[in-house]
């Protein structure tokens, strides 16, 4: 759904960023205005936010790709790794993706949540609901391709202490990867830093400054034919991080349409990386929780 705007600047306007600006006009705060605008222009030529030098009488025109408000709970089956009181662990499938986005405006983990009708997020009175909505209890995220684990809270306070743990870098998240080449040597820590690909907005890469500091230990299980299985501990949660990192290295995840060309062998196969096991201290039970699922079937028929 696309929403367009018009605005005619005042004498109140002036001086600030024009994302300030359009914030107070539209209500749209500065990140989803930066995510899901799709045309700016000031008085008929395209602007970046960031544009400074306005003067009254300044006519601005805006498009935006915008989610739905309201968030309709929908039937979607989810495999359920485990459930209490506090959490909900899921086993995501490749191809669904967890928040809704541009293009992605149902059939999400989102919306099955709250078909799940397992979620009791109470809002404040600062809060804005559709924002409440969208989080679902949701701490942490995985890519649309990547499959595997995903812990959701079931009501405010264990949303809040998960958070807290990711931020803490306390919930232990292991991964298994099939990637392209012999990685070698078979134990290796690699920390750089992830920003946007200068010369491609759209992907992630390994830049000297600039970016956010991430933290990656891979470990191979073995070698098959020109592939290597491995497991990938993560220390941070940088966006594309372990295929990024796993390109860094020269060997990218098997089936990565953004980072590794097509595989002359596997040239149809899936993204081979999935969150397979997640390991936390709960409070409510004073005991470590840890889940493990296998990876997907396709990642074994490799050969």
């Amino acid at each position: 759904m696309k929403k367009e705007f018009s605005f005619v600047l005042d004498e109140e306007h002036i001086g600030k960023r024009l994302d300030v600006v359009l914030t107070s006009l539209t209500g749209i705060n500065r990140s989803n205005l930066k995510n899901h605008l799709t045309k700016l222009l000031l008085n008929g030529k395209a602007v970046k936010l960031s544009f400074l030098k306005t003067a009254v009488g300044d006519k601005v025109d805006l498009e935006v790709e915008w989610v739905e408000e309201n968030i309709e709970p929908e039937d979607i089956p989810l495999d359920i790794v485990y459930e209490d009181e506090n959490y909900i662990v899921i086993n995501k499938p490749c191809g669904m993706v967890v928040h809704p986005a541009k293009g992605n405006y149902t059939g999400t983990l989102v919306h099955a949540l709250w078909g799940l009708d397992k979620i009791r997020l109470e809002k404040k009175d600062t809060e804005d609901l559709n924002k409440l909505k969208l989080r679902a209890g949701i701490v942490h995220r995985l890519d649309k391709d990547t499959s595997g684990l995903i812990i959701v809270a079931r009501h405010r306070e264990a949303q809040e202490y998960l958070s807290k743990l990711f931020r803490e870098h306390k919930i232990k998240k292991i991964y298994s990867a099939v990637l392209k080449g012999k990685l070698l040597p078979f134990h290796q820590t690699v920390i750089t830093q992830i920003g946007r690909n200068p010369h491609n907005r759209k992907k992630m890469a390994v830049v000297e400054r600039g970016g956010k500091s991430s933290h990656s230990v891979f470990h191979v299980v073995r070698h098959v034919g020109n592939y290597s299985f491995v497991k990938v501990r993560i220390y941070t949660g940088r966006t594309h991080q372990i295929r990024v990192h796993s390109a860094h290295l020269g060997c990218p995840v098997l089936g990565d349409p953004i980072y590794a060309r097509s595989d002359n062998k596997y040239p149809d196969i899936q993204l081979c990386l999935a969150a397979t096991k997640l390991s936390f201290f709960d409070k409510y039970s004073n005991k470590q929780l840890t889940f493990k699922i296998k990876p997907p079937r396709f990642m074994g028929q490799i050969k």
